[in-house]
């Protein structure tokens, strides 16, 4: 099996906010797959692929904070996230979080159709 994630995903269901851009308006979304490069967002409608923004996940009573940007976005209102700037407490923090989460399993590539031979 081929796998095409750089790092391992977890599965979450935690409470996400986006400010988009950073410091602008704030979304409320649910983050359903978490990682230390990036995250999943359900409920992110209003982002644009290629903008940068700034993501807020609540977990325990702590605020886990990350410069992000859009990396795709679904017509179903989900999106995904890369962190691109990420001080030290918050690093930490990351890694704790995804310490407590479930590992989503590997998902398989999918494959391409054979094509015809031809004549």
């Amino acid at each position: 099996m081929v796998e095409r994630r750089q790092v391992p995903r977890y599965q979450a269901e935690l409470k996400g906010q986006v400010s988009q851009p950073a410091g602008g308006p704030t979304i409320d979304a649910t983050v359903v797959t978490l990682s230390v490069a990036g995250c999943c967002l359900e409920g992110a409608a209003s982002l644009q692929a290629k903008q940068d923004c700034e993501i807020i996940i609540a977990w325990e009573g702590r605020e886990f904070r990350a410069e992000a940007s859009v990396t795709w976005k679904s017509s179903k209102g989900e999106a995904g996230l890369k962190f691109l700037y990420i001080d030290q407490v918050n690093q930490e923090l990351l890694r704790k979080i995804c310490a407590n989460l479930r590992l989503q399993p590997m998902a398989k590539v999918p494959e391409e159709p054979e094509k015809p031979p031809l004549v």
